[in-house]
């Protein structure tokens, strides 16, 4: 009765052991479906002034690295303690053979201020400078 005891603890602890050590080598690593990138703003064109609660629609255009690229989101920065934005652009990995030529995207800002006031809006053009428009909201 011992010996079978032994022997079905020592089965057990082969199986386990088995089990938790064998590995598939056939997973390949999982490629990542987009990368993602700062893209710098060339040019903001929009309004100058709006009203309160009035929704104001700007044109940013960017630049992407090649024909790959698009637009994904506007992220918050901050460069010398000033508040801004910066665009994040997409790039899918399964897009091939891209130009390697920049291309210049746009996409639309829309901004809506229930306050009166001026209001800078502020996109980065470099790592270092922003690309700033000026909105004066009154009532």
């Amino acid at each position: 009765m011992k010996n079978f005891k032994l022997q079905s603890i020592a089965l057990i602890v082969f199986f386990v052991t088995l089990l938790t050590s064998c590995s598939n080598d056939n997973d390949t690593p999982k490629v990542p479906e987009f990368v993602y990138k700062t893209s710098y703003v060339t040019a903001v064109n929009g309004p100058l002034a709006g009203k309160v609660n009035q929704e104001l629609s700007y044109e940013v255009s960017f630049t992407v690295d090649n024909s790959c690229g698009e637009f994904n989101k506007m992220t918050d920065i901050e460069l010398d303690k000033l508040p801004g934005y910066q665009v994040e652009a997409k790039y899918a990995t399964s897009c091939t053979p891209p130009s390697q030529t920049p291309e210049v995207k746009r996409t639309i800002y829309k901004v809506k201020s229930a306050v009166k006031g001026t209001y800078y809006l502020r996109f980065t053009k470099s790592p270092t400078e922003f690309i700033t428009t000026t909105v004066v909201i009154t009532e």
